[in-house]
Protein backbone atom coordinates (compact mmCIF):
# COMPACT_ATOMS: atom_id res chain seq x y z
CA UNK A 1 0.00 0.00 0.00
CA UNK A 2 2.79 2.27 1.18
CA UNK A 3 4.11 1.97 -2.93
CA UNK A 4 1.25 2.84 -4.32
CA UNK A 5 0.95 5.73 -2.46
CA UNK A 6 4.94 6.70 -3.61
CA UNK A 7 4.29 5.77 -6.73
CA UNK A 8 0.75 8.09 -6.72
CA UNK A 9 2.36 10.98 -5.65
CA UNK A 10 5.28 10.74 -8.01
CA UNK A 11 3.51 10.91 -11.25
CA UNK A 12 0.62 12.79 -10.04
CA UNK A 13 3.64 15.71 -9.29
CA UNK A 14 4.73 14.77 -12.46
CA UNK A 15 1.66 15.03 -14.78
CA UNK A 16 1.64 18.29 -13.58
CA UNK A 17 4.90 18.93 -14.83
CA UNK A 18 4.53 17.46 -18.01
CA UNK A 19 1.08 18.77 -18.99
CA UNK A 20 2.30 20.54 -22.48
CA UNK A 21 1.43 18.22 -24.69
CA UNK A 22 3.08 20.56 -28.25
CA UNK A 23 2.94 17.85 -30.76
CA UNK A 24 -0.89 17.07 -32.26
CA UNK A 25 -1.43 13.49 -34.20
CA UNK A 26 -4.45 11.93 -35.90
CA UNK A 27 -6.44 9.49 -34.16
CA UNK A 28 -9.98 8.49 -33.24
CA UNK A 29 -11.21 11.36 -30.80
CA UNK A 30 -11.43 9.59 -27.14
CA UNK A 31 -14.49 7.50 -25.58
CA UNK A 32 -14.20 5.89 -22.51
CA UNK A 33 -13.94 1.98 -22.74
CA UNK A 34 -16.94 0.52 -21.19
CA UNK A 35 -17.77 3.71 -18.82
CA UNK A 36 -15.53 2.69 -16.78
CA UNK A 37 -13.34 5.16 -15.41
CA UNK A 38 -9.55 4.71 -13.82
CA UNK A 39 -6.53 5.47 -12.33
CA UNK A 40 -3.70 3.18 -13.48
CA UNK A 41 0.04 2.77 -12.41
CA UNK A 42 2.33 0.54 -14.41
CA UNK A 43 5.70 -0.54 -14.49
CA UNK A 44 7.39 -1.65 -17.85
CA UNK A 45 10.55 -3.59 -18.52
CA UNK A 46 11.63 -4.60 -21.56
CA UNK A 47 13.92 -4.21 -24.85
CA UNK A 48 12.94 -2.67 -28.33
CA UNK A 49 15.97 -4.87 -30.33
CA UNK A 50 19.36 -4.45 -28.02
CA UNK A 51 18.14 -1.62 -26.60
CA UNK A 52 16.89 -2.48 -22.93
CA UNK A 53 13.87 0.80 -21.26
CA UNK A 54 12.49 0.43 -17.95
CA UNK A 55 9.69 3.32 -17.40
CA UNK A 56 6.68 3.94 -14.82
CA UNK A 57 3.11 4.95 -16.21
CA UNK A 58 0.75 6.76 -14.97
CA UNK A 59 -3.00 6.75 -16.73
CA UNK A 60 -6.12 8.55 -15.95
CA UNK A 61 -8.63 7.30 -17.98
CA UNK A 62 -11.67 9.93 -17.43
CA UNK A 63 -14.74 10.50 -19.26
CA UNK A 64 -13.11 13.63 -20.95
CA UNK A 65 -9.30 12.17 -21.81
CA UNK A 66 -6.82 9.54 -21.52
CA UNK A 67 -3.77 11.29 -19.97
CA UNK A 68 -0.73 9.18 -19.44
CA UNK A 69 2.46 10.17 -18.13
CA UNK A 70 6.45 8.06 -18.36
CA UNK A 71 9.06 8.65 -16.44
CA UNK A 72 12.23 6.38 -16.85
CA UNK A 73 13.91 4.44 -13.80
CA UNK A 74 15.74 7.37 -12.73
CA UNK A 75 12.37 9.26 -12.26
CA UNK A 76 12.99 11.57 -15.53
CA UNK A 77 9.84 12.68 -17.30
CA UNK A 78 10.28 10.83 -20.94
CA UNK A 79 7.10 11.47 -22.53
CA UNK A 80 3.16 12.34 -22.04
CA UNK A 81 0.19 11.66 -24.23
CA UNK A 82 -3.30 13.41 -24.26
CA UNK A 83 -6.02 11.83 -25.80
CA UNK A 84 -9.26 13.37 -26.06
CA UNK A 85 -12.17 14.75 -28.08
CA UNK A 86 -10.16 17.02 -30.11
CA UNK A 87 -7.14 14.27 -30.92
CA UNK A 88 -3.78 12.93 -29.36
CA UNK A 89 -1.32 15.43 -27.97
CA UNK A 90 1.74 14.09 -27.08
CA UNK A 91 4.99 15.41 -26.10
CA UNK A 92 8.60 13.73 -25.21
CA UNK A 93 11.80 14.74 -23.69
CA UNK A 94 14.95 15.62 -25.73
CA UNK A 95 16.75 12.27 -24.95
CA UNK A 96 13.78 10.21 -25.59
CA UNK A 97 13.96 8.27 -29.31
CA UNK A 98 12.34 9.72 -32.44
CA UNK A 99 10.98 6.21 -32.81
CA UNK A 100 8.59 6.57 -29.38
CA UNK A 101 5.28 7.16 -31.36
CA UNK A 102 2.65 8.39 -29.48
CA UNK A 103 -0.51 6.68 -31.58
CA UNK A 104 1.26 3.70 -31.90
CA UNK A 105 1.78 3.72 -27.65
CA UNK A 106 -2.05 3.99 -27.38
CA UNK A 107 -2.67 1.04 -30.27
CA UNK A 108 -0.97 -1.19 -28.39
CA UNK A 109 -2.59 -0.02 -25.37
CA UNK A 110 -5.83 -0.67 -26.65
CA UNK A 111 -5.01 -4.06 -28.17
CA UNK A 112 -4.30 -4.80 -24.84
CA UNK A 113 -6.34 -3.40 -22.25
CA UNK A 114 -9.61 -2.28 -24.09
CA UNK A 115 -12.24 -5.45 -24.21
CA UNK A 116 -12.25 -7.67 -27.11
CA UNK A 117 -16.01 -6.96 -28.15
CA UNK A 118 -15.24 -2.47 -28.15
CA UNK A 119 -15.42 -0.90 -31.54
CA UNK A 120 -11.65 0.81 -30.99
CA UNK A 121 -10.01 -3.16 -31.69
CA UNK A 122 -11.41 -3.11 -35.33
CA UNK A 123 -9.37 0.67 -35.69
CA UNK A 124 -6.03 -0.48 -34.19
CA UNK A 125 -6.18 -4.13 -35.87
CA UNK A 126 -3.34 -3.38 -38.21
CA UNK A 127 -0.68 -2.95 -35.22
CA UNK A 128 -2.41 -5.37 -33.00
CA UNK A 129 -2.12 -7.90 -35.68
CA UNK A 130 1.68 -8.56 -34.82
CA UNK A 131 1.40 -8.86 -31.05
CA UNK A 132 1.63 -11.71 -29.05
CA UNK A 133 -0.36 -10.97 -25.53
CA UNK A 134 -0.18 -12.95 -22.86
CA UNK A 135 -2.33 -12.40 -19.67
CA UNK A 136 -1.52 -13.55 -16.22
CA UNK A 137 -5.22 -14.55 -15.82
CA UNK A 138 -7.53 -12.78 -17.94
CA UNK A 139 -7.69 -10.03 -20.56
CA UNK A 140 -10.71 -8.68 -17.67
CA UNK A 141 -8.09 -8.25 -14.45
CA UNK A 142 -5.36 -7.00 -17.08
CA UNK A 143 -5.71 -3.69 -15.33
CA UNK A 144 -4.26 -5.03 -12.07
CA UNK A 145 -1.57 -7.75 -13.19
CA UNK A 146 1.05 -8.55 -15.03
CA UNK A 147 0.77 -8.50 -18.98
CA UNK A 148 3.38 -9.42 -21.38
CA UNK A 149 3.46 -8.20 -24.80
CA UNK A 150 5.57 -9.33 -27.35
CA UNK A 151 6.11 -8.03 -31.34
CA UNK A 152 8.07 -10.39 -33.06
CA UNK A 153 8.18 -8.32 -35.99
CA UNK A 154 9.96 -5.30 -34.38
CA UNK A 155 11.89 -7.28 -31.76
CA UNK A 156 10.09 -5.69 -28.97
CA UNK A 157 9.29 -7.51 -25.69
CA UNK A 158 7.76 -5.52 -22.55
CA UNK A 159 6.72 -6.91 -19.01
CA UNK A 160 3.83 -4.03 -18.40
CA UNK A 161 3.05 -4.72 -14.33
CA UNK A 162 -0.31 -2.67 -13.39
CA UNK A 163 -1.94 -1.67 -10.53
CA UNK A 164 -5.47 -0.23 -10.10
CA UNK A 165 -5.98 2.70 -7.81
CA UNK A 166 -8.64 2.65 -6.03
CA UNK A 167 -10.00 5.39 -3.76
Amino acid sequence: MCVRGIFLICFLALAGCASNVPGKTEFAPWKLPDNHPREVVQILNGHYGEQDFSLQIRLSLTGERLKLAGVDALGRHAFDILWDTAGVRAGKADWVSDKLNAVDILKVIIATYWPADDPMQAQVADRAANLEITYQTTRENAWNETVVIKDPKTDYEMTIISYELTE
